[in-house]
């Protein structure tokens, strides 16, 4: 699956630009502040319905025009067909079409047209909020399993009703229903989830890295007590829950621990070869989504080089083109990332594509 043609307009600075990448190996390059993020924005808009750097409206869409928006041509070779995307952005509303027919929601695009985004702040993700790991894995399984975007919403209605009556001091018996749901729901997403931790663990496990860093490993939390169970947990935690005024177990409370060495990855490790090891990571999740789906999915990756030297840099592009399919790069220039200019024919200069206003 491959991006054949883009089309932004009023993205950020881009008043209007378009873009026809080849299937293989891409790279933007401009200057800082010369739209070449924000391209990869219009990209990922078209794959996913969303920024991957904001969920406001106002930081997104180019001063003084009422909204966005993106058209894309995708070529699905499984399918042996073309689709056109497109996704616009006004009054705080988003309107998404495939071939011209209504979307009812981002999830449902995001299923067509398999998409990863690598940028900048890649390597945070081993040290931040675990929100952010299991958000990963969440977006993962949004591109292979229908069921899974619906289980995951029902989850968080379940747990959001769960959470108002236990502000409101209702007794346990209250909640019987609400914990049988929640159960349910978050066995079946665990187990989902625990695929995605398989598939990144087999890809740790053959790593080169482990050679470079040491011996790496995953290590998963359901966020409860397996050996208990989840309901039983939520019947034992009722107390504890109560006085906390929300439910502090469960699948919302999930992580995913990077070892190495059987220590926590962010302590032995440079920023650099954090990034090197989540590009690892993203080629796994790589792998899982085309063995699921059959669709390999477009790699998105923005300022790769920054903070890492010249033979990480090249190392990290091995991993993310080892899999194939559509990658799209960005750089300053084309110097920043020699590795994969020798793999690409055509170089884009955003600042030489940018028009001054719509067509």
């Amino acid at each position: 699956m491959h991006f054949e043609f883009l089309s932004v307009a009023n993205l950020r600075c881009l008043a209007l630009t378009e873009y026809a990448p080849g299937p293989g190996v891409n790279l933007v390059c401009g200057a800082n502040g010369s739209g070449k993020t924000s391209l990869l924005e219009g990209f990922a808009m078209a794959s996913l319905g969303r920024s991957f750097l904001s969920n406001t409206l106002s930081d997104i869409v180019r001063h003084g025009s009422g909204g966005l928006s993106v058209r894309a041509r995708i070529q699905d070779p499984g399918a042996g067909r073309s689709m056109t995307v497109q996704v616009r952005k006004v009054r705080g509303e988003t309107e998404i079409s495939m071939d011209g027919e209504s979307v009812p929601s981002a999830s449902t695009l995001a299923r067509a047209v398999p998409t990863l985004v690598m940028n900048s702040k890649a390597a945070d993700m081993l040290t931040e909020n675990p929100s952010n790991r299991r958000a990963l894995i969440d977006r993962t399984m949004f591109h292979v399993e229908r069921r899974y975007v619906e289980h995951w919403k029902a989850y968080r209605q379940a747990l959001r009703q769960r959470n108002e009556l236990l502000r409101q001091g209702a007794p346990s018996r209250d909640v019987v229903f609400w914990d049988e749901r929640l159960a349910t729901l978050g066995e079946a997403i665990d187990a989902d989830r625990s695929r995605v931790v398989d598939a990144m663990s087999d890809m740790l496990a053959g790593s080169a890295l482990n050679d470079i860093l040491g011996t790496l490993s995953i290590r998963y939390s359901p966020g409860w007590d397996r050996e208990m169970g989840y309901r039983e947990q939520l019947r034992s935690s009722w107390q504890r829950d109560s006085q906390a005024g929300y439910t502090t177990v469960g699948i919302h409370r999930a992580d995913l621990a990077i070892r190495c060495e059987g220590r926590a990855v962010a302590r032995r490790i440079s920023r650099g070869q954090g990034k090197l090891l989540v590009a690892t990571l993203y080629a796994g999740l790589a792998k899982f989504i085309a063995g699921e789906t059959g669709r390999t999915p477009v790699f998105l990756v923005d300022d790769l080089h920054a903070e890492l030297d010249d033979k990480l840099c090249s190392q990290a592009v091995d991993i993310i083109t080892s899999r194939g399919g559509q990658c799209i790069f960005t750089a300053i220039r084309p110097s920043d990332l020699p590795a994969v200019t020798e793999r690409t024919d055509d170089v884009f200069h955003v600042e030489h594509h940018r028009a001054a206003s719509p067509a």
